[in-house]
C-alpha cells in the first residue's frame, strides 16, 4: 500500500543546473585561455557560491535526515518485536510474545531473567499482542476486573497510543468487547462492540493487570484466561471459539553498507503508511530521497546530498544515546519525564526515545512514568554508591482509588534488572514500607545492606554498574497530571550518603 505520493523527485538538479550555467558563462566569455584552463578556471565569486551552495545543500540534507532517523526510528522497534515473534507457535509465558493475532500472557511479574529489552515494570502482569487488522477488525473481548488496576494500551505501528477503551478512567473496567478497527476499513458494527480505531493496519496490545506479589499470580492468570481475540466475520454475539488466523511473517530484505537505515525505513514506511497527521514530515522526506511508497535508492542522490545523508546516519545513534538517557522534560530536582504532554507525537525525538526505553508506555491519564540516571548533585547514579530519597509527609504524589506507586531499579546500560541477593526490584506502596514518626518517608538504594530496621525499604544497586530508577505513579489524580503538564512535579533527588548517615 503508498501513501499516494508517486511522483519520483530528482535531488540535485538546481545544485547542477546551477553549475552547467556557470560552466556556460565562462566557455562564452570570449577570453583565449586553452580549453583546459577554461575548464578549470572560475571566477572567485563565481566559485564561493558554487561552494557556498553544496554546503548548504549538504547541511539542509543532513538536517532532514537526522529529523528522518528519529521519526522512524519507532518502526525499527516494531520491526524488531514482529521478529522476535518469528517461528513462534504459542506464547512464551516469560515475555508478552505470542504469534500474531494471538494473546501473549506472561504467568510471571517481569524480573532479571525476562527476556523484555524496553524497561519492564515489576508492578503488573503483561499481556501483549500485535494485530493485523489490514483484512478486518479484530474483538479483544475483556472481563471486569474491578479488585485490581488494570488497563488496556493501544499503539499504532508508530507506537503512538491510541484512545483508551478500557481502565479504570475510560470504563471503570467493566467487561467490554473492544473491537480494533484499521484505517481501511468500512462497515456497520454490532452494537455490543466498542470501536477503537487505529490509523495503522497494525494494532499493538499491552494489557497490564496489578499483582502486588506472586502471591497474586492465580487471581491474574484467571483473568487472563477469560480474555480472547475473534475476527468480525466470526463474531455472532459473544466470542468464536475459533481465533482469527495468523498472518504470513513479513520478509524484509536484509541490507547493508552505510544506507542500509534508511532502506529498511523505506520499507517500512511502504508497508505502514504514515498516519495523515504527519503529513508536513513527510512532504520533506523528497529532499533526502525518502518518499514513503518508494524504496530508498542513495545512487540517486547527488553528492553534496549524500552526503549529508550518510552524515546524518552515522550521528543517528549517536542521538538515540543521548535520549536514551535525556528522552523529555528536566525537572528542577534531576527527574526526567518522556510524557510531559497529553500529545507528544509531533515531539519526534521523545517518541523516539519512549519507544526504546518503555516502548508501550502509558499516556499521563493512565500513569506517570519519572526516571532518572543522576542524583542531587548532577553525577551518575553508580551501583557502588548509597543513596537516599526521602519523601516528606505529604509529598507523594495523590492517586485514584486501585492507583499505587513504585520506585525501580535498572542497569543504566540495558534496560534490564539488576540480579540482587534478596531478588527486590521495587519499593512501593504495595511492597510493605516502614514509615518515619514525622508521616515522612526514606528509600535506600545501595548495594550492601542496610541496618535491619532499613531492611524493609532497601532497594538493592549492583557495585561498579551504573543504573537509573524509575518512579511510576498509576491512576494519578487530575491534579497530578496538571502539575506534570506544567513541569511542578517535585519527586525528590537520590541524595549521595555515607554509611554513618544510615
Amino acid at each position: 500500500m503508498s501513501s499516494g505520493i508517486s511522483t519520483k523527485f530528482k535531488l540535485g538538479t538546481i545544485g547542477a543546473l546551477s553549475q552547467v550555467m556557470l560552466l556556460g558563462c565562462a566557455v562564452s566569455s570570449g577570453n583565449a585561455l586553452p580549453a583546459k584552463a577554461q575548464t578549470t578556471q572560475a571566477k572567485p565569486a563565481e566559485q564561493m557560491a558554487v561552494n557556498a551552495d553544496e554546503a548548504g545543500q549538504e547541511a539542509l540534507a543532513y538536517s532532514y535526515a537526522l529529523q528522518a532517523y528519529l521519526y522512524t526510528y519507532p518502526l525499527m522497534i516494531i520491526e524488531r518485536e514482529m521478529r522476535r515473534r518469528d517461528g513462534i507457535t504459542k506464547s512464551v509465558g516469560t515475555a508478552p510474545i505470542a504469534p500474531i493475532n494471538r494473546l501473549g500472557h506472561m504467568t510471571m511479574l517481569a524480573d532479571a531473567d525476562s527476556d523484555m529489552p524496553y524497561s519492564p515494570n515489576n508492578d503488573t502482569v503483561y499481556t501483549g499482542a500485535m494485530l493485523d487488522i489490514s483484512k478486518e477488525p479484530i474483538i479483544l473481548d475483556m472481563p471486569a476486573i474491578k479488585d485490581r488496576y488494570a488497563v488496556v494500551g493501544v499503539t499504532n505501528a508508530y507506537i503512538e497510543n491510541m484512545p483508551y477503551a478500557y481502565s479504570p478512567t475510560a470504563n471503570g473496567n467493566d467487561a467490554a468487547s473492544l473491537v480494533f478497527i484499521g484505517p481501511d476499513w468500512s462497515g456497520e458494527l454490532p452494537p455490543e462492540l466498542t470501536p477503537v480505531y487505529v490509523d495503522t493496519n497494525l494494532a499493538i496490545l499491552a494489557i497490564r493487570i496489578a499483582a502486588s506479589g506472586n502471591e497474586e499470580l492465580p487471581e491474574v492468570r484467571a483473568y487472563q484466561e477469560q480474555m480472547s481475540l475473534t475476527a468480525l466475520s466470526d463474531w455472532d454475539g459473544k466470542p468464536s471459539a475459533t481465533p482469527p488466523p495468523i498472518p504470513a511473517t513479513p520478509v524484509w530484505t536484509k541490507y547493508s553498507g552505510p544506507f542500509a537505515y534508511f532502506q529498511k525505513a523505506a520499507d517500512l514506511l511502504t508497508d505502514f503508511p504514515p498516519p495523515d497527521r504527519h503529513q508536513a514530515m513527510n512532504a520533506s522526506l523528497w529532499r533526502i530521497g525518502l518518499v514513503p511508497g518508494q524504496p530508498f535508492d542513495p545512487d540517486s542522490l547527488d553528492p553534496a546530498t549524500r552526503r549529508g545523508v550518510e552524515r546524518a546516519l552515522k550521528d543517528g545513534p549517536v542521538a538515540i544515546n543521548y535520549l536514551r538517557r535525556n528522552r523529555g522534560r528536566k525537572f528542577p530536582s534531576g527527574w526526567d519525564t518522556g510524557r510531559y504532554a497529553d500529545n507528544i507525537v509531533f515531539d519526534y525525538s521523545a517518541r523516539a526515545a519512549i519507544a526504546l526505553v518503555g516502548l508501550l508506555g502509558n499516556d499521563p491519564e493512565e500513569a506517570i512514568y519519572f526516571y532518572t540516571y543522576f542524583d542531587s548533585e548532577g553525577e551518575p547514579l553508580d551501583g557502588s554508591n548509597q543513596y537516599r530519597m526521602r519523601f516528606e509527609a505529604g509529598e507523594l504524589p495523590e492517586l485514584n482509588p486501585l492507583g499505587f506507586w513504585s520506585l525501580t531499579m535498572y542497569d543504566g546500560e540495558t534496560f534490564r534488572y539488576i540480579h540482587n541477593p534478596i531478588d527486590r526490584y521495587k519499593l512501593g506502596s504495595s511492597t510493605g514500607l516502614d514509615w518515619n514518626e514525622d508521616g515522612s518517608l526514606d528509600l535506600w538504594i545501595q548495594p550492601n545492606a542496610p541496618s535491619a530496621d532499613k531492611m524493609s525499604n532497601w532497594l538493592p544497586s549492583l557495585e561498579g554498574r551504573p543504573f537509573r530508577v524509575t518512579f511510576r505513579t498509576y491512576s494519578p489524580t487530575q491534579d497530578v497530571i496538571d502539575e506534570l503538564y506544567a513541569l511542578e512535579m517535585a519527586l525528590p533527588p537520590l541524595v549521595p550518603v555515607t554509611t554513618s548517615e544510615q
